[in-house]
């Protein structure tokens, strides 16, 4: 299951109808998700988005409520924790929100600025931070395609991590801890058991 798989079986499993996707490059994704009404944001205008924007201003404007965002955009933290709590003012109830590239498998390809054709950036350290300090999410991480983040509104004990503490041999240390990590088979039967 890579990340589109996994965005269309949480359609289909939410009866999804809108869907936003942050960061859509070659639309790889965008143009293939299941879902009538979607809005892509991208500030380069060669991309397949609907809206050529930054993601910050684009959430200034926006008045769109979805069912499913997808976060791929600007792979630094401080961005995707942005994109993360600007997307949760515009989730629906029952929504989800899923995040890419939260499971680098080594250090070089996280770094930022990016060295490397292959790249996650930093994006787990805005995973850790929104989980030290949100109770009232449900967030897990399903081991596929770089970690592929799933949010949605819920409960969720608190971890305590310090900023101090965010560097690369603590994530992979604690990483089954710091994300919430789950199986492919084991978010089958999340959805199956919320239906």
């Amino acid at each position: 299951m890579n990340r589109l798989d996994l965005i269309n079986y949480l359609a289909k499993c939410n009866d999804a109808r809108f869907y936003l996707e942050i960061g859509v490059d070659k639309g790889s994704v965008f143009n293939n998700v299941n879902i009538t009404y979607k809005v892509g944001v991208d500030p380069d205008k060669k991309s397949h988005a609907t809206v050529y924007s930054t993601s910050d201003n684009f959430f200034l404007t926006n008045k769109q409520y979805f069912d499913i965002i997808f976060i791929d955009g600007l792979h630094f933290s401080d961005q995707v924790y942005r994109d993360i709590e600007n997307s949760l003012n515009f989730l629906n109830p029952n929504g989800f929100i899923v995040c890419h590239d939260l499971l680098p498998h080594n250090e070089i390809i996280q770094r930022v600025p990016r060295e490397t054709n292959e790249w996650t950036g930093d994006c787990w350290k805005a995973w850790v931070k929104l989980r030290r300090s949100r109770s009232d999410l449900s967030m897990c991480v399903v081991d596929t395609d770089y970690g592929c983040g799933i949010i949605k509104f819920g409960s969720q004990h608190i971890i305590c991590v310090k900023d101090t503490d965010l560097i690369y041999g603590n994530f992979t240390k604690h990483k089954h801890e710091w994300m919430n990590i789950i199986s492919v088979e084991e978010l089958v039967l999340l959805c199956q058991n919320k239906n």
